[in-house]
């Protein structure tokens, strides 16, 4: 009987969560996936993730509305869930179910429909197209489900039906449905992800303030529509449609009353998130619908300043890619942290660059000297490089663990890679064939082995892509080997010419020939320059050194 009185005193009240009425937490078996710990905006806290079924994670993420192309807003928060997703499947082995939705049905998609004359299928089916090309240019691992509200109406309407019929929710003269939030009350916990601000206050439409429409009752014979049972020609809301799609929707045989991980961007946790969770727990009749709730902070612009459609100062995913590689940005991704707000600026893109640098030019150091010390002893601190291996295989799984921590977890990869580069620039190789083993090539093969599963793992594609065209030595009849070769073989001869170059001295030769052993010491080394200046035109870079050249990807 309090709970009520709480609503309309709603001042007193005011940031305060409105808790259950001895109403005990539902008994559902846990199973603690073992080193993994979230940050979980119901707690506010890292907790060990758990899951309802051994070693299968249930997740729901909020897809986008389509109504327009996505921009690097919203890139920030798939890619840094995708690489939640990869660390969840590649080093806690989880098995990953994950269903998101595409809201095609929107007052946005009807006005833009409007504007440009156009059905509004067309319009969502537009920008859903680009939107999913968008993912797939960001290296972002498709859901194992997606789902539409205009695929899913009899399964929204069927659960709208069940909240009319336990009084959770009401229908208004012109046909639309509103939550009903001082019944739910009485019986379940709302404000759970953000303090509740109670009102008494009504509206145009509903009985109170706080109540939130679940059906919208058509303005117009034009603007998509339906007719549901209890009349009410119409569409659904916003905050039913991921309800019921990931409650009764073609996954409820892995969801239904219990989704593990649910996440978005952190502007939806309220009210979207909270509605949601409220709408789930009044269908099933439970207290608790999510296990964890992942809310990822927003990508801001130079000096903090919000990204918004509204201020127009959007910068579009394909409009970014035309200048930023995919790489550049998951690495922006890494290097920071999810639950941070983050500035994109030059320096931030700058960073993540010079970090992919670093890797290219690490692995064809490393690539040089495997290809050139397989046959004689080297100075290699073999056991330096294999110990520090080690610990750093160590630190990348305790910070990936600690609520995905990949801005330490890259920090300790860097580190060995530094230090193995110090190793191979320092080493010399005694003049002699190796007897048994030779240390210092398993060393630099095992860091190697280690830095490319790592980016590979996390979704570095260009990253990746060189590590398979120069790590697959061994392959044959492959067209990587064979470009690889021809490349090392290319390379090679101009190295020859350059030393050939070099070594010309005009001391040497008469005084008519000095000039012409000058000129042709000038004309062998600007063709070298032209030739290294030509191939970085096409993605390939020429590192000259004292007596050799390696050669790496670029993008």
């Amino acid at each position: 009987m309090a709970l009520p009185l709480i609503l309309r005193l709603g001042s007193q009240y005011c940031g305060k969560r409105i808790k259950t009425c001895g109403r005990k937490f539902s008994s559902v078996p846990m199973n603690s996936v073992s080193g993994l710990n979230v940050f979980d905006s119901y707690s506010k806290k890292k907790t060990p993730l758990l899951t309802k079924q051994p070693n299968i994670l249930t997740w729901y993420i909020c897809g986008p509305t389509v109504y327009d192309f996505a921009h690097i807003g919203h890139a920030w928060c798939y890619v840094n869930f995708d690489i939640m997703r990869r660390v969840m499947e590649q080093y806690f082995n989880l098995n990953v179910i994950q269903v998101m939705n595409i809201t095609d049905i929107d007052d946005k998609i009807i006005q833009k429909a409007i504007d440009e004359k156009l059905d509004f299928k067309e319009v969502s089916n537009k920008y859903e197209m680009a939107f999913l090309k968008d993912l797939d240019s960001l290296s972002v691992q498709k859901p194992t489900v997606l789902t539409k509200v205009s695929d899913f109406i009899p399964q929204i309407t069927s659960f709208i039906e069940t909240l009319l019929h336990r009084e959770l929710a009401y229908s208004t003269d012109d046909g639309s449905v509103y939550f009903n939030l001082n019944a739910y009350v009485k019986k379940y916990e709302y404000g759970k992800l953000k303090p509740f601000q109670a009102s008494t206050v009504e509206s145009k439409n509903s009985k109170n303030s706080n109540d939130f429409a679940l059906w919208k009752a058509a303005k117009s014979a034009t603007e998509p529509s339906w007719t549901p049972s209890w009349g009410g020609k119409g569409r659904p809301g916003w905050h039913i449609e991921c309800s019921a799609m990931a409650s009764i929707s073609k996954t409820s045989f892995v969801f239904g009353p219990w989704v593990d991980v649910h996440s978005g961007g952190i502007d939806l946790l309220f009210p979207h998130h909270e509605n949601e969770e409220a709408q789930c727990c009044a269908y099933h009749e439970i207290p608790r619908w999510v296990g964890h709730w992942i809310h990822s902070n927003l990508l801001r612009l130079s000096g903090g300043i919000k990204m918004s459609k509204s201020l127009k100062n959007t910068v579009s995913i394909k409009e970014f890619l035309q200048t930023y590689s995919a790489d550049q940005f998951r690495m922006m991704c890494l290097l920071s942290s999810y639950r941070n707000d983050m500035e994109l600026t030059e320096a931030s893109l700058r960073l993540a660059s010079d970090f992919l640098d670093v890797v290219r030019v690490f692995i064809a150091e490393c690539r040089f000297f495997l290809r050139n010390n397989t046959m004689f002893q080297s100075s290699i601190d073999s056991k330096l490089l294999l110990t520090s291996l080690v610990e750093t295989e160590s630190m990348v799984k305790k910070y990936l663990g600690d609520d995905f921590n990949t801005a330490q977890a890259t920090s300790a990869v860097r580190k060995l890679i530094l230090l193995t580069r110090k190793e191979i620039n320092n080493s010399n190789t005694v003049n002699r064939k190796a007897t048994n083993h030779n240390p210092g090539i398993v060393a630099v093969a095992s860091v190697l082995n280690f830095v490319s599963k790592y980016f590979s793992n996390l979704g570095l594609t260009s990253a990746v892509a060189t590590l398979q065209l120069l790590c697959n030595m061994h392959s044959v009849n492959t067209t990587e080997t064979d470009a690889s070769s021809i490349i090392d073989n290319f390379v090679e001869f101009r190295s020859q010419v350059r030393q050939c170059a070099l070594a010309i001295k005009s001391n040497q030769q008469e005084k008519n020939d000095s000039a012409d052993g000058v000129n042709t010491k000038k004309i062998l080394l600007t063709a070298c320059d032209r030739i290294r200046e030509d191939l970085k035109l096409k993605g390939i870079q020429l590192k000259d050194q004292e007596k050799t050249t390696t050669w790496t990807f670029v993008k």
